[in-house]
């Protein structure tokens, strides 16, 4: 009966790893499927005019905030879920006491990894706003100096001209008429 329990935890603990990488809506691959499995915009092995240096990377997509938000989510699920389990395992008496320690484990490390990124993020923004009212500052500044610098503009009085063009009137006509 304890290495059922045993065989199902290490199932449960492999399921919350490996289910948020099957579900994850990730556009790039990565590893043995990239190699298997080539976008139809990628070059051919044929096609390829430079091989990039060895310590050379090629550029990374820059990752969206959603779904950075998205992958935290799916992970606090998992480990929620997970804890979950374990408890109802304990509480119907198939488990020990003691198998509860490594989810619990897991979600609390988690929690405080979110914590830190939580600060990161808050930094992050606060970092943005002050370039951005810096940025503003500037701007402001470099206006107002060159309002001070520029020179009034001259005004040039035009004499009014002696016959106003109406090209209605009765006297002219089209060129070709």
């Amino acid at each position: 009966m304890s290495s059922a329990v045993l065989y199902l935890a290490i199932v449960a603990v492999w399921a919350v790893v490996l289910v948020p990488m099957w579900l994850r809506r990730d556009t790039e691959t990565t590893g043995i499927s990239r190699l298997l499995h080539k976008r139809p915009d990628e070059p051919a092995e044929d096609e390829v005019e430079t091989v990039p240096d060895e310590g050379t990377h090629p550029p990374r997509t820059p990752v969206r905030r959603a779904t950075v938000i998205a992958r935290r989510r799916r992970r606090t699920t998992g480990l929620a879920a997970l804890l979950l389990t374990a408890v109802a395992l304990t509480a119907a008496g198939v488990a020990p006491w003691w198998i509860l320690a490594p989810p619990v484990l897991l979600l609390a490390g988690h929690l405080a990894l979110l914590r830190v990124a939580v600060g990161m993020d808050a930094a992050r923004r606060r970092a943005a706003a002050q370039a951005r009212a810096a940025a503003r500052a500037r701007a402001l500044e470099a206006a107002r100096r060159a309002a001070e610098t520029t020179e009034p503009a001259e005004v040039i009085e035009l004499p009014a001209p002696d016959e106003v063009f109406d090209q209605y009137a009765d006297d002219r006509r089209a060129v070709g008429e």
